[in-house]
Formats: C-alpha cells, sequence, structure tokens
C-alpha cells in the first residue's frame, strides 16, 4: 500500500518491529491508479498493478514472510502470481476498499483456502483502526467493525438528518467523533455508507457493517487498488 509519512504505514512497521520482525514495503500511489482508471486507461492500470504486485512475490520468494497487510483487490491478484499460503502467509490484514460478503467469502475459501487467518481492517488517521468481528457462519461472510472507543466514535446516521441515527440493520452514512489529548473533531461525516449494527461480546457500542463508499448504490465509483 502506500507509505510515505502515512500513519498506517508506521503503525505496520511498529507492530513488525514490536514482534521481533522484519518489515518490507512495496508502496504504490492509490491515487495515479485512480486517475488512470477515470481516464479509462485500463491498460496502463493493470501494468502499474502488475509492476506493484511483482515487488510482492519477489519478497515472498526470498524472504521469510508470514503475515500480510494489503487490499482485497492486490490479495487477489498477488495469488494469482504466487500461493500466498504456500509462500509462507499465516495471516492477512486485508482492508482498504469495500468488501462484499462474496469478496470476503472468496478470499477466504478460494485465496487463503481456509488455511490462513482473515482479519478485515477499517480506519483511517482521524480514527485509526476498527477492530472487526470475528466471522461465524452466522454473518454471512458480512463484516461489522467497532470503533476503538473512546478515542473514536462511529455513529450510522440519516443522510439527510444527520442528527438521527438509522435503526439497527439500516444502511446510512457513517458519522466519526475524535477525542484525544491532541485533537478533538466531532460529528465528521465519512465518505462511506454502512448498516448500523448492534453491540457484540466486548464492543459495549455500535458497529458498522459491510462499509462501502458513500452514495456507491447510486453512482458510479472509483476505488482503484487501495
Amino acid at each position: 500500500g502506500p507509505t510515505g509519512p502515512r500513519r498506517l504505514r508506521l503503525t505496520i512497521e511498529h507492530l513488525a518491529h514490536y514482534r521481533g520482525g522484519i518489515c518490507y514495503h512495496v508502496d504504490l500511489d492509490p491515487r495515479w491508479v485512480k486517475r488512470l482508471l477515470a481516464e479509462r486507461n485500463i491498460e496502463m492500470a493493470n501494468r502499474y498493478k502488475d509492476h506493484v504486485v511483482e515487488q510482492g512475490v519477489t519478497i515472498l520468494k526470498h524472504r521469510k514472510v508470514s503475515c500480510l497487510f494489503t487490499t482485497p483487490k492486490l490479495l487477489e491478484a498477488l495469488d494469482e502470481k504466487i500461493n500466498v499460503v504456500e509462500a509462507g502467509i499465516t495471516g492477512v490484514f486485508c482492508g482498504g476498499t469495500q468488501m462484499t460478503p462474496q469478496m470476503v467469502r472468496f478470499l477466504i475459501e478460494e485465496v487463503l483456502e481456509n488455511r490462513a487467518q482473515f482479519v478485515p481492517t477499517y480506519g483511517n488517521t482521524l480514527m485509526g483502526l476498527a477492530c472487526s468481528k470475528p466471522l461465524t457462519p452466522e454473518d454471512n461472510y458480512s463484516i461489522t467493525y467497532y470503533a476503538p472507543e473512546p478515542r473514536a466514535v462511529l455513529r450510522v446516521v440519516h443522510p439527510e438528518r444527520t442528527d438521527e441515527t438509522v435503526g439497527y440493520g439500516e444502511w446510512g452514512r457513517v458519522e466519526l467523533t475524535t477525542l484525544t489529548r491532541e485533537f478533538f473533531m466531532p460529528r465528521f461525516l465519512e465518505r462511506d455508507e454502512a448498516i448500523r449494527r448492534e453491540p457484540w461480546g466486548r464492543f459495549a457500542w455500535d458497529g458498522v457493517g459491510e462499509v462501502r463508499p458513500y452514495g456507491a448504490m447510486q453512482k458510479a465509483t472509483i476505488e482503484g487498488v487501495y
């Protein structure tokens, strides 16, 4: 994924070092990919994707890597070049773009062959990373995320009446409130929509399910590879 000064890159690197490992980065420019797709330059977009994937394949072939952090589309493309489980991957953090239940099932059963841990992730610099509820057969591969309260609070609100939350099981726009020692930002409307989900287990607050770009059903959206 994109590296540079982004907090996510620093977080992944810290996690690897904390666990006594080494972090290998393959940088990409998601804005360039989205621009290519908007211009319908599919050939160039695919060439850029192949360029990124080939670097990942080289690392997996020549280094001992057990954990992978990537997007759904890049995970699928990577597995087309090399069997990621046979290459040593035992766990995958996957995020960056929407993941439908169909996509989640495909990644777990076909790409990872039910042999590696699949951990969906959702977040940004303002929120951090939201934890996902462990998937069970009853979930039908539908992902639910829970914000890292109390530093970040997520609500699913009515698109036109943002002071109102929607009912459980209903779609709405994602609203984020951030409160840390350094920063306070109340009720920021994200560029996402989701299903409001009930509290679960150790999470005593609402979750957000099947997150996707806001207005995805009304207009075409471009997510690229990230």
